[in-house]
């Protein structure tokens, strides 16, 4: 793997860890929020071995959906469970309620899903 690929998917785990450390002291909107961005700097680290860079989150998930989703190189639940991540993410930057303490559990292992396929997938 490249070394900025690297830096993306050290970055992703970073995220994770943060993700269970803030859902422990109970900030659960917080901890969704950290798994989206794991998931996004897992993609990111995905193009960035294909040489495919965007510079928005909309851009990051078409070009990895067509990349390796479409192509079916990963599973399409992939995607899914990540963009229900970002609209949580969403509500709990710019909304009043955000993710119960149960959905961000759900969302923290959906994002060590999606960082693990990602890393098999270039292991």
């Amino acid at each position: 793997m490249s070394p900025r690929s690297e830096e993306f998917l050290d970055g992703a785990r970073r995220k994770l860890k943060a993700a269970r450390v803030v859902l422990e002291a109970g900030l659960p909107q917080d901890a969704a929020a950290a798994a989206y961005y794991a998931m996004l700097n897992a993609a990111r680290a995905a193009l960035s071995e294909e040489d495919l860079y965007a510079k928005t989150h909309r851009g990051v998930w078409a070009q990895f959906s067509s990349t390796f989703i479409r192509t079916g190189r990963l599973d399409a639940q992939l995607v899914a469970r990540a963009e229900r991540a970002r609209k949580a993410r969403e509500e709990a930057d710019y909304g009043v309620a955000g993710a119960s303490t149960e959905e961000a559990e759900t969302m923290i292992a959906h994002a060590e899903d999606f960082v693990a396929a990602v890393e098999a997938l270039f292991a």
